[in-house]
């Protein structure tokens, strides 16, 4: 765990399956590269079996599929009026995904929400799955069309080092949002003490371990509320975060612990498949 708090990312990976909703993750991307000044880079992974070459017929040249998906990402990008490096491949997404984030030195990852055989489902199959598993930078899953920069945070927080990394890298990421971290406590944990508290204890307590972090700043402490309450996080944080009107969910993958399994895990309900807003999901570098 550093002694400093995260920096804001100078190189973002747009990982795009062309779809139909691909647009609201292009958007975010352009946006937040302009926010923070930094290099983007936007990808598009082609599966093999639709990557052939295909048998030209007379004289006419036929266009390739990879051909046809670094044009429609290009006509996107000048559709959004933004710009980027574009990347075209060909192979497994998660794997040609994690390569490129490594290469390229990517600090953040932006995926849609949409689905589409290019990337074989990317959210929803098993490819984003793999990504929180195996990537060391965040993995901002874009779901609602942008509206302006991110202004109300809602970060999950199970008292972990991983969820305190997700409020830091929160804080750091976007400076003029309000963040209210949010703790639900339906089973014990192994942060937690021992005797029996009430949620204003808990709240109490929570809020004295944050602000006793030397990394937690004096502005950071004015802009942070803190909710406690009784019941599943992966149900409580998506309804707490839709009542509130939060344009981004945060949530800490460190471990196999509550959060993550609220985010992959095999129960139903998983935030992954059924949060409805923006989520910001924070890996660990010791992963």
């Amino acid at each position: 765990m550093s002694d400093q708090p995260p920096a804001q990312p100078k190189v973002i990976l747009l990982a795009t399956d062309l779809g139909c909703q691909s647009d609201r993750a292009l958007d975010r991307a352009v946006a937040l590269a302009g926010e923070w000044n930094a290099r983007l880079i936007a990808a598009t992974i082609v599966e093999p079996d639709a990557a052939q070459m295909l048998e030209p017929k007379g004289r006419r040249r036929i266009t390739t599929p990879l051909e046809r998906a670094r044009r429609t990402l290009e006509s996107h990008l000048a559709a959004s009026g933004g710009s980027a490096e574009i990347l075209v491949t060909t192979g497994d997404p998660a794997a040609e995904l994690q390569s490129i984030a490594m290469k390229e030195s990517c600090d953040l990852v932006v995926v849609g929400g949409g689905r589409n055989d290019m990337l074989g489902g990317l959210l929803l199959g098993g490819t984003a799955k793999r990504l929180i598993r195996t990537l060391t930078v965040p993995l901002l899953v874009v779901h609602d069309r942008p509206a302006g920069p991110y202004g109300n945070i809602v970060v999950a927080t199970d008292r972990s080092p991983g969820a305190r990394e997700a409020l830091l890298a929160s804080a750091s990421f976007f400076p003029r949002a309000r963040l209210t971290l949010f703790h639900a406590h339906d089973v014990p944990s192994a942060a937690a003490p021992a005797h029996s508290e009430t949620d204003y204890d808990l709240r109490s307590h929570m809020l004295a371990e944050v602000l006793a972090d030397p990394r937690v700043s004096d502005d950071l402490a004015t802009r942070l509320d803190l909710v406690v309450e009784t019941g599943a996080v992966e149900r409580l944080i998506s309804e707490f975060a839709e009542d509130h009107f939060a344009d981004l969910t945060v949530v800490g993958s460190h471990g196999h612990g509550i959060l993550f399994e609220a985010i992959i895990g095999s129960t139903e309900r998983k935030l992954l498949e059924t949060h409805s807003g923006d989520l910001l999901i924070v890996g660990s570098a010791d992963k």
